[in-house]
């Protein structure tokens, strides 16, 4: 479970988030290492959406004498790191890690379906990513047609099924060379690292360490990165910039309110 900072709602809600492969299988095969690291990436990604949905429909409209435009715009910024964080995920799936796994095991079939899955949510995204990057902060709309709940309605059930699935994919490589799945893992780490860039720096790396949750289920010490990266980020990369205010963790991974609920 969460450390939750309190009893409102937080961004483990409405999607539920993954368990944690290695808190409930003895099993040192690499084949539980991998499930762990892919299902503690995939629940940054949750919490990221659960957070957006959770808080979006709370960031005053044009239409509301309260509204904020600074506060519409850093939503509209915090939305759109949030989608190139999970395209950098899945493009790196695509690219390396699944023809990769497939050589490795010789089974030019495996993954597939995660593939397939890819795609039923791929336009989803690049809508929610035209979005954000084309409405200007008094056309912004959460409800109605052409708002952004629309948007994510239309793509989240199949990322969040695709999420879920890809968590077995990996618990079904128990029969595979345990050291060479580990080898494949680890390249394609690397290949993530070095597929990254200094603007990352700026949104999709604040996005990542948001959403992590050190405190789920006992502990996760996730994402592997080097200790320094959370101070570089919160006093360099992501200082002065109101969008983080949106990520349900600070820099460390310790769950916090979210900023923009009912009090």
């Amino acid at each position: 479970m969460t450390t939750k900072p309190s009893s409102a709602p937080w961004a483990d809600t409405p999607f539920k988030l993954i368990p944690t492969p290695s808190k409930r299988l003895a099993d040192s095969h690499s084949y539980v290492y991998c499930a762990t690291e892919m299902a503690n990436a995939h629940n940054v990604i949750i919490r990221g959406l659960n957070a957006i949905i959770q808080q979006a429909p709370y960031v005053r409209d044009s239409n509301d004498p309260r509204y904020k435009a600074q506060d519409v715009k850093d939503l509209l910024f915090y939305v759109d790191a949030w989608t190139k964080m999970v395209n950098h995920h899945h493009a790196v799936e695509e690219s390396f890690m699944f023809p990769d796994l497939k050589k490795f095991s010789g089974n030019p079939s495996l993954m597939d379906e995660a593939q397939h899955q890819h795609e039923l949510f791929h336009d989803g995204l690049e809508r929610l990513l035209a979005y954000c990057s084309t409405t200007k902060p008094e056309e912004y709309r959460w409800e109605g047609s052409g708002g952004m709940k629309e948007i994510i309605d239309s793509f989240s059930k199949h990322l969040t099924d695709h999420l879920y699935a890809e968590i077995d994919e990996f618990l079904n490589m128990k029969d595979l060379d345990d050291v060479g799945l580990r080898k494949t893992w680890d390249r394609a780490e690397d290949v993530a690292k070095q597929t990254g860039n200094i603007g990352m720096l700026y949104d999709v790396f604040p996005c990542v360490l948001g959403c992590a949750d050190n405190t789920f289920e006992g502990g996760n010490a996730f994402p592997p990165l080097p200790w320094i990266l959370p101070y570089l980020i919160k006093y360099w990369f992501a200082a002065r910039n109101g969008a983080w205010r949106f990520n349900p963790s600070d820099w460390w991974g310790r769950p916090q309110p979210l900023a923009f609920i009912p009090k």
